[in-house]
């Protein structure tokens, strides 16, 4: 006899049944789903005449209900989270490796300039600081929407497009604090001091590109890999 294999009918029903557990994300889904087909066809090697639902019934028991369906969605965040910061530190040590060393190094030596130029270097920081905003503002209001978000079907969400959000979310407050923070104490900076708030401006400024640019075409390329059915732009 052969070995009795899920439906893709009952793909579908598995495929609601995390939507019944609120697990929304697809992508997510697609690693729940795989789960629990595996294991209730593990059941009907032992007992083929096991209905579907009593099976799916016996697989969630096992797994342990709903929390075991959120174990796994942050395991998976966890991972992907993992991932795209790997890369964006990968993106980030190449700039710091000849030849793109030489632009890290530009940037570092032009705010490093204009501080040693300029009587009050609060000038400078404040300046960095309302360009930044000025670019925030801009990106999360235009460019992300029409660029950066993966445009799927309405009724379907990915975990990718909310890491993707909340990692810039938070990089930004992570900028926007630090170039805060560097204005309410900058007032003359030693050479030192200079050559310290350049070092760490040239870096933010690498790490923003990385973030807003290189880290989202990556989550792009591997989302079209993974999900082709499912791009729209």
């Amino acid at each position: 006899m052969s070995k009795r294999k899920i439906t893709p009918e009952e793909i579908e029903e598995l495929h609601e049944f995390c939507i019944y557990r609120s697990i929304w994300q697809y992508d997510v889904q697609v690693e729940l789903v795989d789960h629990l087909a595996s294991a209730i066809e593990n059941l009907w090697e032992t007992n083929p005449q096991l209905s579907f639902q009593d099976a799916l019934y016996e697989v969630d028991q096992k797994f342990g209900s709903h929390p075991g369906f959120w174990t796994i969605r942050h395991e998976k965040e966890k991972a992907l989270r993992k991932k795209y910061r790997r890369l964006l530190w990968q993106f980030v040590a190449d700039y710091y490796k000849f030849p793109k060393i030489m632009v890290t190094f530009s940037l570092l030596l032009g705010i490093f300039t204009a501080l040693r130029f300029t009587e009050n270097d609060q000038w400078i920081v404040g300046s960095l600081l309302i360009m930044f905003i000025t670019f925030s503002l801009f990106y999360f209001l235009y460019y992300f929407p029409k660029y950066v978000q993966i445009k799927v079907p309405e009724k379907h969400s990915f975990l990718l497009n909310e890491i993707t959000q909340k990692g810039l979310v938070s990089q930004t407050m992570m900028f926007s604090g630090g170039f805060i923070s560097m204005v309410s104490h900058a007032s003359n900076f030693s050479t030192t001091g200079s050559l310290v708030f350049s070092a760490l401006a040239s870096l933010y400024l690498v790490l923003l590109y990385g973030d807003c640019f290189f880290i989202p075409k990556k989550i792009h390329e591997h989302f079209k890999e993974q999900f082709p059915q499912f791009q729209l732009a």
